[in-house]
């Protein structure tokens, strides 16, 4: 009888251990479905790690710029960048093409003081002046004596050919004195501030004798006018 108490006893404290066993295991060993969950967890930290990585580069205002968006705006700075200079570049073509029309206006200008008046009229000694300190001042403005020579003639003989009968007459008639009076203006300006200073131009005779090369653009344009204006 002691035996079978015994054995039992024995039996059901082996039982009471295994069962305790049993649950230790089922506690300390992960489940299937617990492994693909950690699996799964891991992997979109992963994920989530390099998409923080390509979203580092920011912005001057601190916001971050996704790569895509910075080739886009890198993109589009450059296209930008190219407008103004093919805009500059044919501004300058422009202006280009507009000078020899600036000049041709400004020389009618010109023209119009030295025909406005004749020889023997009165106010014609300021005239001359006026007319002569006139030209030179355009003479130094363009620097004619560095001017393509072709294009300055067809500047200056294409306004003489659009003027009508009276101006050309009137240029005919009074060159002789202009020409005389810029050439004393140069050689014996003296002679000729008190002239100046009555006709309005007195400083812009004097920047004409304080320029060294007024007497070259000076010849440059009479000898033009001299020889291709007058029949």
């Amino acid at each position: 009888m002691k035996k079978s108490v015994v054995i039992v006893l024995l039996a059901g404290t082996i039982a009471v251990s295994a069962v305790g066993c049993g649950n230790r295991t089922a506690d300390t060993a992960p489940s299937v479905e617990s492994a693909a969950a950690e699996v799964t967890e891991a992997a979109s930290l992963s994920e989530g790690s390099s998409a923080g990585s390509e979203s580092v580069v920011s912005s001057s205002s601190g916001e971050s710029v996704s790569p895509d968006s910075l080739s886009s705006s890198v993109s589009s700075s450059t296209q930008d960048g190219a407008a103004p200079e093919s805009e500059a570049l044919t501004a300058v073509a422009v202006s280009s093409d507009d000078s020899a029309a600036s000049l041709e206006s400004s020389f009618g200008d010109v023209l119009d003081i030295c025909t406005s008046w004749g020889p023997g009229t009165a106010g014609s000694s300021l005239q001359s002046v006026l007319s002569a300190v006139t030209l030179i001042t355009w003479a130094n403005t363009n620097d004619v004596k560095d001017m393509d020579q072709d294009k300055l003639l067809g500047i200056v003989m294409d306004v003489i050919d659009k003027s009508d009968d009276t101006e050309k007459d009137a240029l005919a008639a009074n060159w002789r004195t202009i020409y005389d009076t810029g050439d004393s203006i140069l050689n014996d300006p003296t002679n000729l501030y008190g002239i100046m200073s009555d006709a309005g131009c007195y400083d812009e005779g004097i920047a004409i004798v304080q320029n060294a090369d007024s007497a070259k653009n000076w010849e440059t344009l009479k000898l033009l006018i001299e020889r291709n204006a007058f029949e």
